[in-house]
């Protein structure tokens, strides 16, 4: 759906202001969106996963460990698939407040795409560099994004999401270097002009939501601080945005509508973008793509 028709339906969560505020700055962050009873369930089965991570020695297709990893000492960059690996996340994913908040932005119809999260290890947790996300999984329209959930508070120092204000309404950027090889990141001589001097941070305590658009350049500094920053991150898309390319992640849920209704005709728009390499063999994170990368 055009913005225009989204902002016909009444919202859900957010206020009308916020919803315009998204689709004119390419973000929105809502401050204790999540009730203190989702934090406990979901920081528990967190726990849980961390726990679990420490029989690992290296990363697997699940759990993206951190250099220094140990049984005694778990530090991991991602965990994905967690709507699979325990059902209080996909009863989030379906039943709190955040899908009907998905539809403030997208559309009354709306379908779940992946659940993972990044938890920017304390003392050192990686940067993350400048990209947009909709190279990574191009669609037939924009309406598709991540939605952040802060599960501790979140503030400067622990390397917050950073996004550019209405730089989505740019150019969709090259991910690939000089030699045709995927990077996962925009270089640096590509940003010139990008406005990333005029970057904000989205922080916020825990239940805080953010949401940036699928073409705003966002990135994130290492967490240097002793506090982590644990931060859930769920992908949704409107019905109709339909996917060109496999998806980077594929569990039991994908493509599962959680509010409304299956659409009856796809959306298009006029948009020239690279296509991403051929996730259908597996994917591991985003981390691992830009390190290989910057260390080759």
């Amino acid at each position: 759906m055009r913005p225009t028709d989204i902002l016909s339906h009444p919202p859900r969560v957010l206020g009308q202001t916020e919803r315009e505020f998204f689709f004119d700055q390419g973000y929105v962050v809502r401050e204790k969106a999540i009730s203190d009873d989702w934090l406990a369930r979901l920081n528990a089965a967190i726990d849980a996963q961390v726990d679990r991570s420490r029989q690992l020695t290296a990363s697997d297709g699940t759990f993206d460990l951190e250099t220094g990893h140990s049984a005694d000492n778990p530090r991991l960059r991602r965990i994905s698939y967690l709507d699979d690996l325990d059902p209080v996340f996909w009863e989030f994913c379906t039943e709190s407040n955040l899908a009907d908040l998905a539809a403030d932005l997208m559309g009354p119809d709306v379908r779940f795409r992946e659940c993972m999260i990044n938890i920017k290890w304390a003392g050192g947790g990686q940067e993350v560099r400048w990209h947009q996300d909709i190279p990574f999984y191009p669609l037939t329209n924009f309406s598709v994004a991540q939605f952040l959930v802060c599960l501790k508070d979140v503030g400067t120092e622990q390397g917050p999401l950073q996004v550019v204000p209405q730089s989505h309404k740019g150019p969709i950027y090259n991910h690939y270097d000089d030699a045709d090889n995927w990077l996962g990141y925009i270089p640096d001589n590509r940003l010139a002009d990008a406005g990333i001097d005029s970057a904000v941070d989205l922080t916020g305590p825990a239940g805080t939501v953010t949401v940036h658009h699928c073409a705003t350049l966002h990135a994130s500094r290492a967490n240097l601080s002793q506090q982590g920053r644990p931060v859930l991150i769920v992908g949704f898309a409107a019905c109709d945005a339909l996917p060109y390319t496999a998806p980077a992640y594929r569990s039991t849920h994908y493509g599962t509508v959680v509010r409304g209704q299956e659409a009856r005709f796809s959306h298009h728009e006029p948009v020239d973008m690279r296509l991403p390499p051929d996730w259908s063999g597996g994917y591991t994170s985003i981390f691992e793509h830009q390190q290989h990368k910057a260390a080759g």
